[in-house]
């Protein structure tokens, strides 16, 4: 029993050690992270400064880089900086009600032409659905091939030419499409306006 009690103490001692070391290391790195969270809140830059047109400055120059550059030009008073402010905030409103207007105008005409293409092809998917239909009849019929085929060679004529002259008009309502988005594009309209 003498061994046994000898065994259970040195289990015990070393458990004693173990967990020592262990509760240290805990301790320890709390400490590390108290330490960490603040060097970090140290390390954090100074709020910047954003400058707005409220909060700009009027009577001095703002520097980045170094000091401002030595200025032999004269400045002008300061009631003909104002009206040159005005001038230009009067310019700057009105260029702005401008854009919105010229985008809207084209966007307008641009949805216009589309309108008219979609028209177009559908008025030449009719046609198209209707010279089948009437082919589709002449040649189910051999009576009818038979009795009048000057009627049929007519009729075939008129519909391939409707045909053609609607796929022309369609194809230059697209060209013309194209050319009024290049137009809008060279304008400065945005291609959002196109779509």
């Amino acid at each position: 029993m003498g061994m046994l009690m000898k065994r259970i103490e040195l289990l015990l001692a070393v458990s004693a050690v173990v967990l020592a070391s262990a509760l240290g290391a805990v301790a320890q790195s709390d400490s590390l992270g108290d330490y960490a969270r603040a060097v970090r809140q140290e390390k954090r830059p100074a709020a910047k400064m954003v400058y707005t047109n409220d909060n700009l400055p009027t009577n001095t120059t703002i520097s980045i880089v170094g000091p401002p550059p030595a200025s032999t030009e004269e400045k002008p008073a300061p009631k003909a900086q104002d009206d040159k402010a005005k001038t230009a905030a009067k310019e700057g409103s009105a260029a702005e009600n401008k854009a919105p207007q010229a985008e809207q105008q084209w966007h307008d005409e641009l949805s216009a032409q589309k309108k008219k293409i979609a028209d177009l092809a559908h008025d030449l998917d009719l046609l198209q659905r209707e010279y089948k239909l009437q082919a589709a009849e002449f040649y189910a019929d051999a009576g009818s091939q038979l009795r009048d085929p000057k009627k049929w060679a007519e009729d075939d004529a008129k519909f391939r030419t409707d045909i053609a002259d609607k796929q022309k008009q369609l194809d230059d309502a697209k060209a013309q499409l194209q050319e009024m988005e290049e137009q809008a594009r060279q304008a400065g309209v945005g291609s959002a306006v196109a779509e």
